[in-house]
């Protein structure tokens, strides 16, 4: 990563020149995320009979995350552009911390559903963490970013595999599990059973105090320099980029919230495609509007250079063809073929062989990258990696009968989404306006939560329907459907990729400035100390 010589000279390599504590912070928040975002999942079933929730139910706390995410991300980011990363981070990780906390003491439905909704709030560290480090960088920015992205990729990947493999585990070497269906069993309500509350909260209390740790961690982030010659209110919010700010966030929360009722009930309900109608239309208005205002809340400008634009396009595909195909992927290996006359029959052990594998590799994938020095060879991979993930879905599509043939393609997966996981934001990063760095991370952050929820909704509408002689399963025509829409948006990212160019070929990155006569101002921690 590049770093600073003593002669202010810039030198790629090694980590030097953001610090300890940023690393530490960084690094740390990552790790924190990737169990926030996985230690749950095995949980989600007892969780479920604590609040007298179904299970299908959990639908709609996946929607509600992904709509506050998409509200906000928009507005939390354009509060750090303007009032300082490191301030926001410290709060949004005390907000998480107490949402985490709150889902240990949750005892009603709309109380689990709100410390879910917080949980969200994560999602914003990442462009902050960016818009720190981007700041804090000299010589070669994009090879440093990219270094960073790879070592938070992998970290998080981390966080993920051991809260996997920790959650469940922990529950049932407990005894709470065994304790409750002895209980449901004897026709005892889930609260009426000791031992399994209270397994269950101690297990859940790993995650909320891991996130409390997190608290200090962030107070290792560097604090802004001072900046004497800043010119008064600088960094003050204009309210005209607070309100299209705010108002795309009602954009994204429209249509995110109309792909959601789809998935809830099915193609036939006609407000959710309303809500789509609406909000796609309001989109379009929203964007004519921010390239004649004087102080655009997104720049427009940007997104349409091909140093910035094609890696926010290729974000949102790329979640449509990898976040969102993921789930069809794994209940297909899962299908009981001697019932249904398809799928590996395969078990949750099976199921987490291959999931660990794709992690395993997208880890190492990132490992490899953030060794790659040079933009031409970085700019290479990422425009080749969703060829790889068209491989994955063009290998099932004719090979997806045994066990290894799910492995085999989980590694093509893995090896795609490793390149692009890293890649694309470290780009966007390095490709975006002077102080606009985590607005614009965070509108990519966006476009992937939209990308996804819209994918996830698609591809829950063409499974709808059961088949066979099980009735909870999806029809083998769906999957196929599903597989082949993933192999299409696959290569959709690789032609939009393919007019990618360089985001770091203009150091001064006036090609991306906005429309408005006055750049914006570099927040503290951009400026270079």
């Amino acid at each position: 990563m590049a770093s600073v010589r003593s002669d202010g000279g810039a030198r790629p390599g090694g980590t030097a020149g953001l610090g300890v504590g940023l690393l530490v912070a960084v690094l740390s928040l990552q790790f924190v995320q990737g169990v926030l975002g996985a230690f749950h999942t095995p949980l989600l079933a007892p969780m479920a009979r604590t609040v007298g929730m179904r299970d299908a139910d959990w639908n709609l706390f996946d929607s509600g995350t992904a709509a506050v995410s998409a509200l906000a991300l928009p507005v939390l980011t354009w509060l750090g552009d303007r009032w300082g990363h490191r301030r926001l981070v410290v709060v949004t990780v005390v907000l998480v911390a107490a949402a985490a906390w709150l889902s240990v003491a949750a005892t009603s439905v709309w109380t689990l559903f709100l410390a879910f909704a917080v949980l969200g709030v994560a999602t914003v560290w990442v462009p902050f963490a960016l818009a720190i480090a981007r700041g804090r960088l000299s010589g070669d920015v994009g090879a440093g970013l990219a270094r960073l992205s790879s070592a938070m990729v992998t970290v998080f990947m981390v966080g993920s595999v051991l809260a996997t493999a920790a959650g469940g585990q922990l529950l049932t070497r407990s005894g709470a599990w065994s304790a409750l269906q002895e209980g449901l069993a004897a026709g005892n309500p889930p609260s009426q059973i000791p031992v399994f509350r209270e397994g269950l909260v101690l297990v859940l209390a790993i995650p909320a105090a891991l996130t409390t740790l997190a608290i200090p961690c962030a107070l290792l982030l560097p604090r802004p320099t001072p900046q004497p010659s800043r010119a008064p209110g600088a960094l003050r919010p204009r309210s005209g980029q607070f309100l299209g700010t705010f108002t795309l966030g009602l954009i994204v929360l429209g249509i995110v919230g109309g792909f959601a009722l789809l998935k809830l009930e099915g193609s036939a309900a006609a407000i959710g495609w309303i809500l789509i109608v609406v909000g796609g239309c309001a989109a379009i208005l929203h964007a004519r509007w921010q390239t004649r205002t004087t102080s655009p809340a997104i720049d427009v400008a940007a997104l349409r250079d091909l140093r910035c634009g094609p890696y926010v396009l290729a974000l949102g595909l790329f979640a449509i063809c990898h976040t969102a195909a993921s789930v069809p992927l794994v209940t297909f290996v899962a299908t009981d073929r001697e019932r249904t006359g398809y799928g590996l029959s395969a078990t949750p052990a099976d199921v987490s062989l291959i999931m660990l594998t794709m992690i395993l590799v997208i880890i190492g994938v990132a490992a490899i990258l953030a060794r790659v020095r040079t933009a031409r060879t970085r700019l290479l991979l990422i425009r080749q990696a969703p060829v790889l993930i068209a491989a994955e879905y063009t290998w099932f599509l004719l090979h997806h009968d045994v066990l290894w043939h799910a492995l085999v393609a989980a590694v093509l997966g893995g090896l795609g989404a490793g390149v692009l996981s890293v890649g694309l934001t470290a780009m966007i990063a390095a490709g975006a306006p002077p102080g606009r760095t985590a607005q614009q991370v965070g509108l990519a952050g966006v476009v992937s939560i939209t990308g996804g929820t819209i994918g996830s909704a698609v591809f829950a509408i063409v499974l709808h329907d059961g088949a066979g002689g099980d009735a909870t399963a999806a029809p083998y025509a769906g999957y196929v459907i599903v597989w082949i829409l993933a192999l299409v948006c696959a290569l959709a990212t690789a032609v939009v990729l393919w007019f990618a160019r360089d985001p770091t070929r203009d150091p001064s990155l006036g090609h991306l400035t906005s429309t408005s006569s006055a750049p914006a101002p570099l927040t503290p921690e951009e400026r270079p100390s």
